[in-house]
């Protein structure tokens, strides 16, 4: 069940390490915007997120799904997993590859962006979507900051919530980024350079409690 809303409410995107040249200098782009990264590294389910470019959020006015820069509300996604396993067919990468990009809702909001977000995965059927910021009650804060999220038979809802998202139309300045985590110290090493280069004072933690990767 939902639970109490956090004082500071924390955004996660990962994406691949050799977008970061890109989306430090000129922010991140919905898939469906024109002035998206053209050699984008994908990493996700090609599939699924062919179907979330058309996919029509039940909010009027609010376009499609694909028109949106997507974040977690907490870390250590089933996304994550399926790329460090190959699971599902989803391409298999080294977790050293993968890179969260740390936002938090209030820079989102200084940046005056438009956004909504979600109870769950926003392609399942049964995911409620919102746009008023006191709806984030409906999301439940406890199970976003889990390790564990695989339904069973005491709850098979678990995973859809877990995977609750807050969604910003089309673009995201990079003065909304906050931090980056990365999953190693080679990792953090092959990062430094490309702020050094950008003149970004970002800082860079290695996977924080050991919280981050799997």
């Amino acid at each position: 069940m939902p639970g109490n809303i956090p004082d500071e409410i924390w955004l996660f995107r990962i994406v691949h390490i050799d977008n970061l040249p890109f989306l430090l200098e000129r922010g991140m782009f919905a898939s469906t915007h024109p002035d998206k990264d053209p050699d984008y590294v994908f990493i996700g389910d090609t599939k699924l997120t062919e179907q979330r470019r058309h996919y029509p959020i039940p909010l009027e006015g609010r376009g499609h799904i694909g028109e949106y820069v997507a974040f977690y509300f907490g870390h250590l996604s089933p996304m994550l997993y399926n790329i460090h396993t190959g699971y599902r067919g989803i391409v298999q990468r080294p977790q050293s590859d993968i890179v969260y990009i740390c936002c938090t809702l209030g820079t989102i909001e200084a940046a005056n962006c438009n956004y909504l977000f979600t109870d769950g995965h926003a392609k399942q059927r049964i995911t409620q979507f919102y746009k008023d910021k006191s709806d984030l009650e409906q999301v439940d804060w406890d199970i976003v900051y889990q390790k564990y999220w695989r339904n069973d038979e005491e709850d098979r809802d678990r995973m859809r919530r877990k995977q609750a998202e807050l969604l910003v139309k089309g673009h995201v300045p990079v003065s909304c980024i906050d931090r980056l985590v990365v999953f190693d110290d080679e990792s953090k090493h092959a990062v430094s350079p490309i702020l050094e280069k950008l003149g970004l004072n970002l800082d860079i933690y290695v996977n924080p409690k050991g919280k981050f990767y799997y």
